[in-house]
């Protein structure tokens, strides 16, 4: 290959390249606009066992895709997929039959 054709298929690589990280950045963005996220305040969340059973009971639910727990703060956020909720009256019998309680939920769309 001559010099000049080098150049032409390093100029093309580095423009694919680019589109394919700008392409990247814009999916990401779309998918994670339409997610919505719950902040459940839990009483009864004391030890990690706690942490790991009402990420399993949660995490169970059609359309969840990230359960978290902060037991220092009893909060609970539940990170749901586009097109589905978390209602209270899930959260509450989930929570209440693994041995918790719901005071409260909140939600955000968009937000992580």
């Amino acid at each position: 290959m001559n010099k000049l054709n080098l150049v032409s298929l390093k100029s093309l690589l580095q423009c694919l390249l680019f589109s394919l990280f700008i392409s990247s950045l814009t999916l990401s963005t779309v998918s994670s606009a339409a997610e919505t996220h719950y902040q459940l305040q839990v009483d009864g969340l004391v030890c990690p066992f706690c942490e790991y059973n009402v990420q399993k009971k949660l995490g169970k639910l059609d359309g969840v895709l990230k359960v978290t727990a902060n037991l220092k703060d009893g909060v609970v956020n539940v990170l749901v997929a586009d097109g589905k909720t978390l209602s209270e009256k899930q959260a509450k019998k989930e929570l209440t039959d693994a041995g918790f309680t719901l005071k409260s939920i909140e939600s955000h769309q968009g937000e992580k």
